[in-house]
């Protein structure tokens, strides 16, 4: 089936004085469906990764429009968890294999939820195993420390824990419901807990944005002891940290 099908809908309106007849034609683009059950773990990097980027279109623009946003995907939920963790502890080599334009909209397609098989898509999956899940969540240390830390991108790595934590901050999830709401925030806690201790306003900066979102009952105490112990913050960044103490962050 080709990408774009047109698709033309018509439809009558009597007018008392007129009598038309009107007719409305547009184009309707078609998501491309792609099998991902079997793929190997080079193959799984080269979908997230190997897309031709439009470099004049950033991605809070509205008219961003990448290729995620364009396929439906069939894939083994466990096996591409299994894949996000290789990836995430050792992903140094994605640097020799990608442009820098590549990886970022990678990584924008990875976080977020209109990727059928993106990490977030899979951390909120109930019915994989939690082990699986906290795994995913927990590598993400390694990502930020071997990779972003030294490789900082445009825009992905502020809104990564932005794109994981959020469901805290609107009330999709709630702590006081117990089980897996109290769970994944604990998981997520403690790990934004050891990527803020990172030496890198960049990973810093994305864990308290994560923070600010989170709503963990232990933010304000980790977030005044990470002033505390920086003195050489600027007053922009020390305002941004409390900020996120306070849950007031964007």
């Amino acid at each position: 089936m080709p990408p774009f099908q047109s698709a033309s809908f018509a439809g009558s309106a009597v007018n008392q004085e007129l009598g038309c007849f009107c007719r409305y034609t547009f184009v309707v683009e078609l998501p491309k469906s792609v099998d991902l059950a079997s793929v190997s773990f080079d193959e799984f990097v080269a979908f997230l990764f190997d897309h031709e980027v439009d470099h004049g279109t950033p991605p809070d623009s509205e008219k961003y429009d990448p290729w995620y946003f364009h396929v439906e995907v069939e894939f083994d939920a466990e096996s591409i968890g299994s894949y996000y963790v290789r990836m995430f502890e050792q992903p140094e080599f994605l640097l020799s294999r990608f442009t820098k334009a590549q990886l970022e909209e990678g990584f924008w397609a990875i976080q977020g939820p209109n990727l059928d098989c993106s990490v977030s898509r899979i951390i909120d999956n109930s019915e994989l195993p939690i082990s699986l899940r906290e795994e995913c969540i927990r590598s993400m240390t390694e990502l930020f420390k071997r990779l972003f830390a030294n490789e900082p991108f445009d825009t992905s790595v502020h809104m990564w824990w932005d794109s994981l934590c959020y469901d805290w901050h609107c009330g999709n999830r709630k702590r006081e419901r117990g089980g897996e709401d109290l769970e994944l925030q604990n998981i997520l806690f403690e790990t934004l807990t050891k990527v803020l201790a990172i030496d890198s306003w960049i990973c810093q900066g994305a864990a308290l944005h994560g923070l600010g979102h989170l709503h963990h009952p232990r933010t304000k105490e980790l977030i005044e002891r990470f002033v505390d112990e920086h003195p050489n913050l600027t007053p922009e960044q020390q305002a941004y940290a409390l900020a996120a103490a306070k849950f007031q962050v964007m």
